[in-house]
């Protein structure tokens, strides 16, 4: 089946595309000397995930509990702040698989007896995180089987990864001074999985993205439209106003995060469109040329991670023929 007879919209996978990605992101994890633990909220899908851990992934990250019941992984990583009422579904994932949660608070950490942790680490980012190395020791201490500390880098640049280094370099020493022994540093995004190297101390990464890539990932140049495996397929459904056409890919399809720094919801595929509103049902559409109505357009969505999350199941294949389709499994697994 040719995917351009998918009905739409739709969501499709380049296998060719998501195996490169994969085998190269692993590849340049063992250049850089890091082990690589994906994040697999990107995509939602056991069968994604157990590509990643077959390449040499050591485990996955997860963000919230309820994916990690439904993906594969003998490692596990909860990369959020954990609560109390999560903790008997916690210790019952445990009991099968190695599990880890990132604390940035002395009583979540003492909650979490029994349980590996790390310390997360704000550095620069602002949004979790001890704020200096004194806390970092505080929550250590309070962890009955601490393991180390968590970074998260996201968009940082090549100076805001210098400064974090400063950062952790001084969060180990107070560790050190304390007793403490962090076996692991856990960092990395796919925006920063480039400047691991600028954080020597960096033990494992955990970027996500990088399977599908995405239009914000292009607009940071971080990828290239050829690196997008993830493409939705619309249909344009009226020209009537002037400079537009609207299709049939809305807020319900899409990811209602804007292109990084461009004010887009996706990136056209051989097309100078722009779509900048969306309702439920509809994307607006500037356009150059005037298409027709029935007209099928592939658009690389702005955010992959959320735009799969609107989904029940996404079609894959090669070349654009459709080999089957995937469950997404942990869409909603939002607890």
């Amino acid at each position: 089946m040719d995917a351009l007879d998918l009905d739409t919209p739709a969501l499709y996978i380049d296998l060719d595309i998501l195996g490169r990605n994969i085998a190269r992101m692993q590849a340049q994890c063992r250049t850089w000397g890091v082990a690589l633990r994906p994040h697999v909220k990107t995509h939602k899908i056991p069968e994604i995930a157990q590509m990643q851990l077959d390449a040499g992934a050591i485990g996955i990250t997860v963000a919230k509990v309820g994916e990690a019941e439904v993906l594969p992984g003998d490692d596990v990583l909860v990369a959020y702040p954990l609560q109390k009422p999560k903790l008997p579904r916690l210790k019952e994932l445990a009991k099968k698989r190695r599990v880890k949660v990132a604390v940035d608070s002395v009583q979540v950490a003492r909650d979490l007896q029994g349980i590996e942790t790390l310390a997360e680490i704000d550095v620069g980012v602002g949004r979790c995180g001890a704020q200096s190395p004194e806390q970092a020791v505080e929550i250590a201490q309070a962890c009955s089987d601490f393991r180390g500390i968590f970074y998260w880098p996201s968009w940082l640049d090549e100076a805001g990864f210098r400064a974090a280094c400063v950062k952790i370099d001084a969060v180990l020493a107070a560790l050190a001074r304390a007793g403490l022994d962090a076996t692991i540093v856990s960092g990395g995004s796919t925006p920063g999985a480039a400047k691991t190297p600028l954080i020597p101390q960096t033990t494992e990464i955990r970027p996500g993205t990088y399977v599908f890539y995405d239009a914000s990932s292009m607009a940071a140049k971080v990828c290239e439209e050829a690196d997008c495996a993830l493409r939705v397929l619309t249909t344009v459904v009226s020209t009537a106003v002037p400079g537009q056409c609207v299709i049939d890919a809305g807020s319900k399809t899409f990811s209602s995060d804007q292109t990084v720094g461009t004010g887009t919801f996706g990136h056209f595929v051989g097309r100078n469109w722009t779509m900048r509103k969306m309702n439920e049902e509809h994307g607006y559409v500037e356009i150059d040329e005037k298409p027709r109505v029935g007209e099928k357009v592939w658009v690389v969505p702005s955010h992959c991670c959320a735009t799969v999350n609107l989904h029940d199941d996404i079609w894959y294949g090669r070349r654009g023929r459709v080999e089957g389709s995937w469950k997404v499994a942990a869409r909603g697994k939002v607890r």
